[in-house]
């Protein structure tokens, strides 16, 4: 993830509603441009520094090499602050990535003709709510997911049916996503921990084989 993504990502969540694009656009600009003129007047500083040296010599009479001044300049901490606050690690900004790379696989998988490329998507989201539900947080997760889409907090929802709605937007209709979740909870309750999900998916007849079993599954249980 680039710098301006990682900046563009705390910021919605620092400012939620009142986020405005615009006024971000412009004010990383300003940053950029007077963080690029920091770099520059450093270096025109350490070169005439080095110019001086060269005229003057050292008291024994060595004249020091200028190539070896430039490539001592430092970079400004004008241009590496942002850096360090693009990659804090808190649990908020992990999860805010982490859903927003889920997010960018289902625009990868909408915009692929490939007959697989599904599995990646789907992949990305049972790794997601099984990481959460392990460590008894999903409904953490499903917080932060109804603020990343802005959608309404469903507490009792499922949380692979809440996920895929969150991060597939528009294009993915209500029968499709429940036919997903189903699928990804059959998953759940009949995958080896080392078996790789596409693999397992595959094995069992694809997507709509496995939210079928997992339907009568389901029937099965109850009797």
């Amino acid at each position: 993830m680039s710098p301006r993504t990682a900046n563009y990502i705390a910021a919605l969540f620092r400012e939620g509603d009142k986020f405005d694009y615009s006024k971000w656009l412009q004010r990383v600009r300003e940053e950029a441009a007077q963080a690029k003129q920091t770099l520059l007047t450093s270096a025109r500083f350490e070169l005439a520094a080095a110019g001086i040296g060269d005229q003057t010599g050292n008291s024994e009479g060595i004249r020091p090499n200028p190539t070896q001044v430039t490539r001592a300049v430092p970079i400004p901490r004008a241009l590496r602050r942002p850096l360090r606050q693009a990659k804090s690690k808190t649990p908020k900004a992990r999860l805010m990535r982490w859903l927003e790379r889920i997010s960018s696989a289902c625009d990868d998988f909408q915009a692929s003709r490939a007959r697989d490329a599904v599995y990646g998507y789907l992949g990305a989201v049972f790794e997601m709510v099984m990481h959460y539900k392990m460590r008894r947080r999903t409904k953490r997760l499903l917080r932060r997911a109804s603020k990343f889409s802005g959608l309404p907090l469903e507490n009792n929802a499922d949380p692979f049916t809440f996920v895929i709605r969150c991060t597939s937007g528009n294009g993915v209709d209500s029968k499709t996503i429940s036919k997903w979740a189903r699928a990804l909870r059959y998953v759940a309750h009949r995958k080896e921990p080392r078996t790789r999900l596409k693999m397992f998916m595959k094995k069992a007849g694809g997507v709509n084989a496995c939210a079928d079993r997992y339907a009568k599954y389901l029937r099965r249980s109850r009797r």
